[in-house]
């Protein structure tokens, strides 16, 4: 298992995009192992690549917390402290998921074979010595 897969996962089980990257980005941060300070603009803008809105991300700690994935301490004029349940989110990765689901299928189809073909090309292109 690596980040993407975990990622990839998440938004399986989650069924949505944005609780499994807030949830992921906590977990990078490692808020399994202890209480992290965040902001929802560093998460939205830093860490997010303002991919997912800071309102949205507000919105989607407070529906982490209110799911059993996260803990949320508040403080007045500071980062909002956070700590993730690492045995509920344990508990829904361990959930199997049916194969047939894009991050589980280990299928092979020729847009993917013409796409591995296209990237396998131009990392040999990039690693000839230039003259």
């Amino acid at each position: 298992m690596n980040a993407n897969m975990l990622f990839a996962k998440l938004v399986q089980h989650l069924t949505n995009y944005n609780d499994a990257a807030v949830l992921w980005t906590l977990l990078k941060e490692r808020a399994d192992c202890k209480e992290i300070g965040v902001s929802v603009n560093e998460i939205s803008g830093l860490q997010l690549c303002s991919t997912v809105a800071p309102k949205t991300v507000h919105r989607t700690i407070e529906k982490l917390q209110q799911m059993g994935f996260i803990t949320v301490r508040v403080q007045h004029k500071s980062k909002t402290l956070v700590t993730v349940n690492r045995e509920a989110v344990l508990d829904l990765l361990n959930q199997p998921l049916p194969e047939r689901l894009p991050a589980c299928s280990q299928k092979t189809f020729p847009f993917l074979d013409a796409w591995n073909a296209q990237l396998e090309a131009k990392a040999e292109s990039n690693d000839q010595p230039s003259d």
